[in-house]
C-alpha cells in the first residue's frame, strides 16, 4: 500500500513540470533581411556552343569555356574543336561566326538571328506608324 501514495506524488510532480514548461514563453525571433537577388547589369549568355573570334566556346551554368576536345550533347551530337558539328543522324556540318547550338543540339544560324531580328524590328516599326496616324475625314 505505500507504492499508491509514492506513486501519486511522482505522477503530480511529472504534471506540475510538464505545466511549468507549456507556460515558458519563447524569445522572440530576430528579424532576417531577405537575400538579395543576384541581378545582371549586361547581356546574359545562355547555355550552349557558339563559334565566336574563330574558336568554340561552350557555356554551361554561365561558365565559358573553351572546346579543347570534342565534346558530346545530351542528344548525341557531337561538336570539334574546330567548329565541325556532326549530328545524331550522321549529317554533318561547319559552325560559322556567330552560330549558335543549344545543349539540347538545337542549331541556330548567325543568318536566322538576324532575319528574327529584322522581322521584330519591322514588327515595331509597323506598330508605331500606326499610333501616329490619324484618319482624314
Amino acid at each position: 500500500m505505500n507504492k499508491i501514495p509514492a506513486l501519486a506524488l511522482v505522477a503530480l510532480l511529472g504534471l506540475g513540470s510538464v505545466a511549468a514548461q507549456a507556460q515558458t514563453k519563447m524569445p522572440p525571433r530576430k528579424p532576417v533581411q531577405p537575400k538579395a537577388k543576384v541581378t545582371s547589369n549586361g547581356p546574359s549568355v545562355k547555355d550552349g556552343v557558339t563559334l565566336k573570334d574563330g574558336k568554340v566556346l561552350m557555356t554551361q551554368s554561365s561558365l565559358t569555356t573553351t572546346v579543347t576536345q570534342e565534346t558530346s550533347l545530351i542528344n548525341g551530337t557531337k561538336i570539334q574543336p574546330d567548329g565541325t558539328v556532326t549530328m545524331k543522324d550522321g549529317t554533318t556540318t561547319t559552325l560559322k561566326e556567330g552560330d549558335y547550338m543549344s545543349l539540347s543540339g538545337r542549331l541556330t544560324t548567325a543568318a536566322y538571328k538576324a532575319q528574327q531580328d529584322s522581322l521584330l524590328q519591322a514588327a515595331k516599326d509597323n506598330s508605331k506608324g500606326k499610333k501616329g496616324k490619324k484618319k482624314g475625314k
